[in-house]
């Protein structure tokens, strides 16, 4: 599928409805387009009055392969394009959706209440669907305070999580909803994301590597990361991630294109990914690094938990997780190669878009004329 090549959806017609889609703009190429649309959108001190060229789904340079949330956009997007006709709005745009009775309504919830997937979903005009699709994940209830009005006015929730935030759901601010909610687990496309650790360093020199921001958000579990690692100091490790400097970590890059060839220099130098994240739906990182072939090593509150090519840390025991560490350090390369194999076939399998996008698509089809 090529993401770089959607056109405006023909089959929109009057008297057929249409799925209202909001969701956050994917990632543009710095390259000319970029500049025009930056340029237009500073007119005006700063207000948009360039035309709404995405509306109809038109991403003319985005990068590959594409990080979430723009991956989930793309996806979505295209597939449901292929089989109904498309509306698509930007996450942050504000002002009125302008819906028929038989449309259905598909977003993201935001917490600035002049955007319109908080119109749409506080409005009393009537419409045949109001549907969610956001990460759910609830360690850390605050971050999702503003989303719940919305599950009250919603008539389904597509809740991105993981089998962590699935299984605890009946015991989260999420438990009222629960009869509305079907579960997501993210994707990755294997194709973008090509198997590379295939061998590993010998015991006593195999590296850890993270891949994510250290900003001064407390559900990321970046403190848990510094304190594990200063338990390991002897072994080599690195991260890449924009944000504070991480105590006891050497930083490869705040930004980086992880193309083959670069992930292929990472392979050579690192042998295992970790994640501590305290509250955290799905990381798409996780997933990467499983298809790339990194056996992974992740708390719970990362969303991925009781899933045996996964080796679960702790989010409070530091001493636990270095022993974990200390003994993947030590496995036996056949073991080791076990878990990168089973990774990757699970990538293959499981999280991918085809199961992503089919789940929304099955949950609205009912809706659809």
């Amino acid at each position: 599928m090529n993401q770089n090549n959607h056109s405006p959806n023909k089959s929109v017609a009057v008297g057929c409805t249409v799925i209202h889609f909001a969701y956050a703009l994917p990632l543009l190429k710095t390259g000319m387009f970029a500049q025009l649309l930056s340029r237009y959108s500073n007119l005006g001190n700063g207000s948009t009055t360039f035309p709404h060229w995405y509306r109809y789904g038109w991403f003319p340079e985005t990068p590959t392969p594409l990080p979430a949330p723009g991956s989930i956009t793309m996806r979505l997007l295209s597939y449901l394009q292929q089989r109904h006709p498309i509306r698509f709005y930007s996450l942050e745009e504000t002002g009125h959706i302008d819906w028929k009775t038989d449309d259905i309504i598909l977003g993201h919830p935001h917490p600035n209440p002049d955007t319109i997937v908080q119109r749409a979903f506080s409005s009393t005009a009537p419409c045949k669907h109001k549907a969610l699709i956001f990460p759910i994940h609830h360690a850390m209830p605050k971050i999702n305070n503003f989303s719940l009005p919305l599950l009250d006015q919603a008539d389904q929730v597509f809740g991105i999580m993981g089998p962590y935030w699935k299984e605890t759901l009946s015991q989260s601010c999420f438990a009222p909803w629960k009869h509305k909610i079907t579960s997501l687990d993210m994707a990755v496309d294997g194709a973008e994301y090509p198997y590379l650790k295939k061998h590993f360093n010998p015991p006593g020199r195999r590296g850890y590597l993270y891949i994510g921001s250290s900003s001064d958000r407390p559900e990321k579990g970046c403190d848990i990361l510094e304190k594990t690692m200063a338990k390991l100091s002897g072994f080599p490790n690195g991260w890449i991630g924009g944000g504070r400097e991480l105590s006891g970590m050497k930083r490869i890059a705040t930004y980086a294109s992880l193309t083959p060839s670069f992930m292929a220099s990472l392979a050579n130098q690192f042998d295992f990914f970790i994640n501590t994240s305290i509250s955290d739906a799905n990381p798409t990182t996780i997933l990467e690094a499983m298809a790339w072939g990194f056996p992974v090593a992740c708390t719970p509150g990362s969303g991925y938990h009781n899933i045996q090519a996964i080796t679960t840390l702790s989010s409070t025991d530091i001493e636990y997780n270095a022993k974990i560490l200390r003994d993947l350090q030590f496995a036996p390369e056949d073991h080791l190669q076990w878990l990168s194999q089973e990774g990757r076939r699970l990538i293959e399998t499981h999280y991918s878009w085809e199961r992503f996008c089919s789940t929304v698509w099955n949950g609205l089809k009912p809706y659809t004329c």
